[in-house]
């Protein structure tokens, strides 16, 4: 039920009518640099303001940066956001003080008049008939000795922007950089690969490019080293010195067979085959080859030797050569391991075998890991040693120290013994390489596992005179490896190679084998085969003809890139990316981008 009269409802009516008529918002006005608010009328909406920059503005002494209501009541302030007039920077490697002038004059600001309107965007105008500030030479001049920059400034350059200004950054002032110096450096005069091989062509041999190991007479200069230069300080605008980046140095050692002369000049002093090892510290050494003029087999025996091997036939089943230098091999490999610090050179098949290139062999890797662990160990054994000793002299019970050496060796340290053991058969096996270098390191060796003359014998000095040597064998075994072996080959079948620099393939190619190369794997001729194979590469893989149908599928894994001439199927891995393949594929190139998208 509806309480209201009719008269009453037309009186509401008329009063809300009368309330929208009079209805009025809120506005602002700008006028002689003051903000003028005037409050809605009858529920108006409030007057708003935004301030445009460089205008800042204040409402109730919080700033406002963007559209804000406003009331008579509020309290705004606005001020300008003034930006100097210039600036002067310096850059990162502080060589350089530039000058950036902003404007050369600085100018009032006045709020641009506004009427009334409900919703204002306060801005500022510039009256540039009036002149606050002017940048000038005394000005900037200041501020560089304020920055404390002591170079030599440039006046001129000053001048000349205030006087027609670029508003680009201008050098003021300039350091001088340091002269990086060189590094030292080695000039090689000896070819560290071989220079030709056999090749057929058109089913005959040329006898003409045959195969060459490198070599020199005596008196042949070998190498030179270069020395370093120093660099030359510089200093920075602030004046501080900016020291130069300092050269490496090249340690240089030399065998007996080898002098260096005072000018860094290496010459051979015995004809043979250069050899440059180490990396860090070079070491340039003349190898002397042995040759077998027939087979490598039970007649010969295994060959272990300190320079270069040469087979002139096979290496038959089960036969092992080691070399400290390079191995060439005019026969076929059947059933062997063959092992060089340096390169491996084979004419003709290699069958169930496998080839390290730049790596120890068997009695070298023992002899350097041997060495190596007693190394640790004898130096435990001399410091336990004089602690005992420490001990039982202030308990007033002095020992022999061949005593103390003997308690160590039976309670505490039984694994030395054990370890001198296993380095005298490794001394046994190879000593007729070095007979002189080991007769020492043997004769020690043999009297440690004899405890009577060790206790007549046994002295501190004793004890770390066998240290030397051994750590003086460690060292020697560890610069063994040539910086750039490499396993050249025309075929293999079912045999591993690991090369600790290129794998390089002449001819027919390789059928279910393992290649690893630390830098590049090569086939030669386009029509070289790979089948069943996986091939590893730290660097690239050059392949002919990859898969087939009746084999199982290759793996070519390269960090760089993968070519192949023709791919049947297969799997191409480079770098992280991996991608099978099952149909066939031509002259086709796989790096990280081109897998990359493939994936």
């Amino acid at each position: 039920m509806n309480n209201n009269m009719p008269g009453q409802e037309r009186t509401n009516e008329a009063v809300t009518y009368c309330q929208e008529f009079n209805k009025e918002d809120g506005w602002i006005q700008v006028t002689q640099q003051r903000i003028i608010v005037h409050d809605p009328v009858n529920g108006g909406k409030y007057a708003t303001l935004t301030p445009l920059l460089p205008v800042k503005i204040k409402i109730n002494n919080k700033e406002v940066l963007t559209k804000a209501k406003v009331s008579s009541t509020d309290s705004i302030s606005w001020e300008i956001e003034e930006q100097p007039l210039y600036e002067i920077t310096l850059s990162e490697d502080k060589l350089l003080a530039c000058l950036y002038l902003v404007s050369k004059e600085r100018h009032p600001w006045y709020l641009a008049e506004v009427r009334r309107e409900t919703s204002v965007t306060l801005r500022a105008e510039m009256n540039k008939n009036i002149v606050l500030e002017t940048v000038d030479l005394s000005q900037v001049v200041n501020k560089l000795d304020q920055m404390a920059i002591k170079a030599d400034i440039d006046f001129a350059a000053i001048q000349q922007e205030l006087l027609l200004p670029s508003h680009h950054p201008v050098i003021v002032a300039q350091g001088k950089a340091p002269i990086h110096g060189k590094d030292a450096r080695l000039e090689i005069y000896f070819s560290q690969q071989l220079e030709n091989q056999f090749f057929e062509v058109a089913g005959t041999i040329n006898f003409r490019d045959h195969l060459r190991i490198p070599s020199v007479k005596e008196g042949e200069v070998m190498a030179r080293k270069i020395p370093l230069v120093e660099g030359i300080p510089g200093y920075d605008v602030v004046g501080f010195v900016k020291a130069p980046s300092p050269p490496k140095d090249i340690s240089v050692h030399v065998k007996s067979n080898v002098e260096i002369t005072e000018d860094g000049t290496i010459i051979a002093r015995k004809q043979g085959r250069p050899r440059m090892t180490g990396d860090k510290t070079k070491f340039f050494d003349i190898s002397t080859s042995y040759v077998i003029p027939g087979n490598v087999d039970i007649e010969t025996g295994n060959i272990v030797f300190s320079g270069d091997v040469i087979v002139q036939g096979d290496v038959t089943d089960n036969m092992t050569i080691e070399s400290l230098g390079n191995v060439y091999i005019f026969g076929s490999v059947y059933n062997s391991a063959i092992t060089a610090t340096g390169s491996i050179n084979i004419r003709g098949n290699i069958i169930a075998s496998k080839l390290y290139s730049g790596y120890f062999g068997m009695f070298f890797s023992r002899l350097y890991h041997t060495s190596k662990l007693l190394c640790d160990s004898i130096e435990r054994l001399l410091s336990a040693s004089q602690l005992l000793v420490h001990t039982m002299e202030a308990k007033k019970q002095p020992l022999r120290y061949g005593q103390v050496i003997l308690l160590l060796l039976e309670n505490k340290m039984r694994e030395i013994p054990d370890a001198i053991k296993e380095l005298l058969i490794v001394l046994t096996h190879i000593q007729h390489i070095k007979q002189e270098d080991y007769e020492n390191l043997k004769r020690i060796s043999e009297i440690f596992i004899k405890p009577d003359q060790l206790l007549e014998i046994a002295t501190y000095s004793f004890v770390q005179n066998f240290l030397t040597l051994l750590q003086d064998t460690y060292g020697e075994v560890a610069r063994m490896q040539e910086e750039k072996a490499e396993i050249s080959i025309n075929q293999c079948h079912k045999s591993e190679l690991k090369s600790k620099g290129d794998i390089v393939i002449h001819r027919d190619g390789v059928l279910l084998c393992d290649l690893l190369s630390a830098r590049s794997i090569t086939f030669r001729q386009d029509n070289s085969i790979c089948r069943g194979s996986t091939l590893e590469a730290g660097d690239s893989i050059s392949a002919g003809i990859v898969g087939g149908q009746t084999v199982a599928n290759s793996v070519l894994k390269a960090q760089k890139r993968v070519h192949v001439r023709r791919l049947y199927s297969g799997r191409v891995c480079v770098g992280k990316y991996c991608k099978d393949l099952f149909e066939v594929v031509e002259n086709i190139t796989f790096d990280s981008f081109s897998m990359k998208r493939r994936v």
